[in-house]
């Protein structure tokens, strides 16, 4: 009698675990795309006591918890109730590698997969933290290696990680696009920004390869300056969430807790604007302009903090005669937004094409690179 052995399945997944929240597309079967959005918050060394509320009903992105031996670990919305704030001067490895398990945990739930199952994981890391990629793959391999629980269920993970610098999925992207249109990337210059919560990142492709020399992930993060705009206009923090709605969806009337009532937010806005553009324009003034004079140069803008100042970036470029080399990622990928409009945070975040664009790049990466193999 002959024996047959059941493959196991495989889940294909590309993240980006950033400050503000974490981002991932996966998908188990040919043809399929889902979209994961996630709050970046994490609570680990907790005990049982934490779980009764949780696994409560609706998505599993929003009540996720894992096991890890005996220590209980809380991902995304579950987290917040547990964590004052969330810091932004923690390394990201640090909480990396629940973040991955969670999403994955997440995936084998919603595709009912069986315990034991392959997974082969993309992850962007910005240019200031690809030096940590060893402690996450390190602390990752390790759990799955002895095994963990996410919600519930046992996970038995074969896990195949691999690193690349921030961007690469717009890169990639950008590639196909040419591509497609009998043009060399090679024989121009790729410049991406990443306007993102914690930090500006310049990427600077030329070749086919990224130029580290000329590569930086030191710019002035949105969150900083949005701090920094609140503070100094007296904001109290109770409306940092009415307000930051305001300069996400473009609509000023938000309901303050402070006013008790609706109030307009619209020159709050300006100002943070305002505020968050003069970093930015200075930090391109010395970073980014001896690098625009390559005719050939493509200008990548990329990020939430990008969605936010799009007028002044518009008119900067456009001052510069640059308004026909610049590209904002969300317009890259029209499929992009249809995608991700399935997420309910799309209704008060409209920006989210944006900043899940470079994750669909890679995710895009992925998936061909896995079409070639199997042809």
């Amino acid at each position: 009698m002959t024996q047959t052995t059941v493959a196991s399945p495989t889940i294909h997944i590309a993240g980006d675990i950033g400050a503000s929240a974490s981002k991932f597309f996966y998908r188990t079967r040919p043809g399929q795309a889902v979209p994961i959005w996630m709050d970046s918050a994490v609570a680990n060394s907790l005990n049982e006591s934490a779980l009764p509320s949780l696994n409560a009903g609706g998505r599993p992105q929003d009540s996720t918890w894992l096991k890890i031996d005996s220590e209980i670990v809380l991902v995304g919305e579950s987290a917040k109730a547990f964590l004052d704030s969330t810091s932004l001067t923690a390394n990201k490895a640090e909480k990396a590698a629940y973040k991955i398990a969670a999403a994955l945990g997440i995936a084998a739930e919603l595709e009912h997969l069986p315990s034991q199952y392959k997974a082969f994981i993309w992850l962007p890391l910005p240019l200031t933290e690809i030096r940590t990629r060893e402690q996450i793959a390190h602390k990752f391999n390790a759990i799955c290696e002895q095994g963990f629980i996410c919600r519930g269920k046992q996970q038995q993970v074969q896990p195949i990680l691999k690193f690349f610098p921030e961007g690469f999925g717009l890169y990639l992207n950008r590639k196909k696009q040419l591509d497609s249109a009998k043009h060399a990337i090679t024989q121009r210059r790729t410049l991406i920004l990443m306007m993102g919560h914690r930090n500006l990142s310049i990427l600077c492709f030329e070749g086919g390869s990224l130029r580290a020399s000329r590569s930086n992930s030191d710019g002035p993060g949105f969150w900083p300056a949005f701090e920094k705009a609140t503070r100094s206009a007296g904001v109290p923090p109770t409306d940092y969430s009415p307000l930051m709605l305001a300069l996400t969806t473009g609509k000023p009337q938000q309901i303050s807790q402070a006013q008790a009532g609706l109030a307009d937010f619209g020159p709050y806005t300006n100002f943070v604007r305002q505020t968050y553009w003069q970093a930015v324009s200075i930090y391109l003034q010395d970073n980014l302009l001896s690098q625009l004079t390559d005719s050939s140069v493509d200008i990548i803008l990329s990020g939430g903090g990008s969605g936010v100042i799009r007028s002044q970036l518009n008119e900067y470029f456009s001052s510069l005669g640059l308004s026909d080399r610049l590209i904002f990622a969300d317009k890259m990928q029209p499929q992009l937004t249809d995608l991700v409009g399935q997420l309910p945070e799309v209704t008060h975040n409209p920006s989210i094409p944006l900043r899940m664009s470079d994750c669909y790049g890679l995710f895009q990466g992925l998936i061909g690179k896995l079409t070639k193999v199997a042809a």
